[in-house]
């Protein structure tokens, strides 16, 4: 079965040992008391977790070291991730109580809103309304190792990985193969242990819901026709999260693994090309670093543009793969409808063209 993972960058040593001593984390978010503005960044977060699935490893990011929190608790089919207070639609919808609340914390300055804080560093109000648990079954809670000790490997490997764009995210989904170096060097090469403890005051109170599909987008189809999606970020997170979204053969076998925003192209300074969804199976292409499905999405019309990044990813593929393991590759595009002129004129047999 392929690895998946996680990374979650944090900023200090008492928040990675509150969240390893509670096996708890929340991202950071603007509360979101109406509907998310089609500019707002909201969808682009729940996207990542859209894609944690039961065992899940939670991975944290910390100056330059890499951390290992555990296996996330929840579901094998559906994103895995806890709704929390009222300060997202989802939540409202699924009537969820607050049981996590950082106002507490010393860091912080409180609102007088229950689950809304101000993040100094930021002047803004922030909120968590999306949890992930997780629990050690492997023994590495709290250890550590360097982060160049990942990088140095991976840079074995002539290609950018999610891992390696992670600058200015907060959140990052990782490649089977990213995956499984990262902890291969935990096991057997940490250099240091946090302690995992906290004296905190905040606790998980009572028991959040585990997101559900009917919470979010029901119908794929009438979300399209009735404009119900707010942009591109709002269709990638409904279908990481349920992939029974999606047509039939556009979805993802059980254990497969899910990444979003891909990069499939050279290293660059700036704007990689990124994949929307990617799937990584339990036939590994380059050893579980390049994916065996690629899913490009338009929420709205797709013309010719969609296609032709399509065609470029795969010519990446065929370059670094070579064209006997890049063949296996399936690329589809979903979009609502299609542009009248459009055409493949490359790779016409692995791109497949579907509308829910």
């Amino acid at each position: 079965m392929p690895s998946s993972g996680v990374f979650v960058t944090l900023y200090d040593e008492p928040t990675l040992n509150l969240y390893l001593d509670r096996g708890l984390y929340g991202f950071l978010m603007k509360p979101v008391h109406a509907e998310v503005g089609s500019r707002s960044r909201h969808y682009h977060a729940l996207g990542d977790y859209g894609c944690v699935r039961e065992g899940t490893h939670i991975f944290f990011f910390l100056k330059r070291r890499i951390v290992y929190g555990g296996q996330a608790i929840g579901s094998p089919l559906f994103g895995s991730f806890y709704l929390n207070g009222q300060h997202s639609p989802m939540a409202r919808r699924a009537r969820a109580d607050l049981c996590w609340d950082e106002s507490l914390r010393a860091c912080y300055e409180a609102t007088g809103k229950p689950g809304a804080f101000v993040v100094p560093q930021a002047g803004e109000e922030r909120s968590q309304p999306y949890l992930i648990r997780f629990e050690d079954r492997l023994g590495l809670k709290g250890k550590a190792i360097s982060s160049d000790l990942l990088y140095w490997r991976l840079g074995d490997y002539g290609f950018p990985l999610p891992s390696n764009s992670i600058r200015r995210m907060s959140f990052c989904t990782l490649t089977p193969r990213e995956t499984e170096l990262a902890l291969s060097f935990l096991k057997h090469n940490p250099d240091y242990t946090f302690p995992g403890v906290s004296s905190e005051p905040v606790h998980l109170r009572g028991e959040p819901p585990l997101f559900q599909p009917q919470f979010g987008v029901r119908d794929l189809g009438a979300a399209f026709s009735d404009g119900l999606l707010v942009n591109e970020a709002h269709l990638e997170a409904a279908i990481l999260a349920n992939p029974q979204l999606l047509p039939r053969e556009m979805q993802p076998g059980t254990g497969d693994t899910l990444c979003r925003q891909v990069p499939i192209c050279p290293f660059k300074p700036y704007q990689m090309d990124r994949a929307d969804v990617c799937y990584y199976t339990d036939e590994p292409i380059a050893d579980g670093s390049l994916p065996n499905v690629i899913i490009e999405l338009k929420w709205q019309r797709a013309g010719q543009s969609a296609l032709d990044q399509v065609a470029r990813y795969l010519e990446w593929l065929h370059k670094i793969a070579g064209h006997g393991e890049a063949a296996r590759v399936r690329a589809y595009v979903l979009a609502p409808s299609y542009s009248r002129n459009v055409h493949l004129t490359r790779y016409a047999d692995q791109i497949h063209l579907l509308t829910p």
